[in-house]
């Protein structure tokens, strides 16, 4: 039995822990569902960097954590980044010139 990649066992946790099916997810992602089985079964190990970016924000998280970036370990506190909120830039103040 072969280990399966880090993203695909964080894919299946974070998925599973938002009440998603790998069906409803590869919609939310822009994905087919085979794309999300074979990674969550770690057949699909390094997925392109589009489908990788739609997987983490259809799940509401950091494409750094899904990838482990930063070498966290699975058993670690650190909890999944939330999703990134619309801003709107603050207008700026007219300045006069003399």
């Amino acid at each position: 039995m072969t280990a399966i990649p880090i993203f695909g066992r964080r894919v299946t946790q974070i998925r599973e822990e938002r009440g998603l099916t790998q069906q409803e997810l590869a919609t939310r992602a822009g994905t087919s569902y085979q794309t999300i089985w074979r990674i969550e079964n770690g057949k699909h190990a390094e997925p392109g960097i589009y489908i990788a970016r739609g997987i983490a924000r259809a799940l509401g998280v950091s494409l750094d954590y899904l990838v482990n970036l930063y070498g966290q370990s699975e058993d670690s506190e650190g909890e999944p980044v939330p999703p990134p909120t619309a801003t709107r830039p603050r207008p700026r103040k007219a300045v006069q010139v003399d």
